[in-house]
């Protein structure tokens, strides 16, 4: 198992992601207990669907200010989109970029300013992906 994988399989990061699928559950609950509701005319069934929303916005609620809303969203997404780029991956391609050119520091084919545009890359994209900077501090 490559380390890295470690800090995506703790309990916490499996509950978030729980919890995130859970909502859209949650929200066809709701909504199929409100129809029955109203077809029926039902006042328990009306309480269930405030519970299964009330549930599904806690969750929501949770996952946002924990900061794990935006990871599972850009996950699906990955998901979805089929690409097979993991941003880590990305992280450790420019790291790698970088370490090759300030190895030919002081070579005569050396170009500073190429290690210049290499670093600000990489600090644009911590900047846009800041949990990718957790791989850096190794595994927890």
């Amino acid at each position: 198992m490559h380390p890295r994988d470690n800090r995506f399989n703790t309990p916490a990061e499996m509950f978030a992601r729980l919890i995130f699928v859970a909502r859209f559950f949650l929200f066809f609950g709701g909504f199929l207990f409100s129809l029955f509701a109203v077809v029926n005319a039902s006042v328990f069934d009306a309480l269930k669907a405030i519970c299964f929303f009330s549930a599904m916005v806690t969750g929501h609620i949770w996952l946002k200010r924990s900061g794990k809303l935006e990871e599972c969203d850009r996950s699906l997404e990955q998901m979805f989109s089929g690409t097979d780029d993991s941003e880590d991956d990305a992280l450790e391609t420019l790291l790698q970029r970088r370490d090759a050119l300030e190895e030919k520091r002081g070579t005569p084919g050396f170009d500073p300013w190429e290690v210049q545009a290499v670093r600000r890359q990489i600090s644009d994209y911590v900047r846009q992906h800041p949990e990718s900077t957790a791989m850096l501090d190794g595994p927890r």
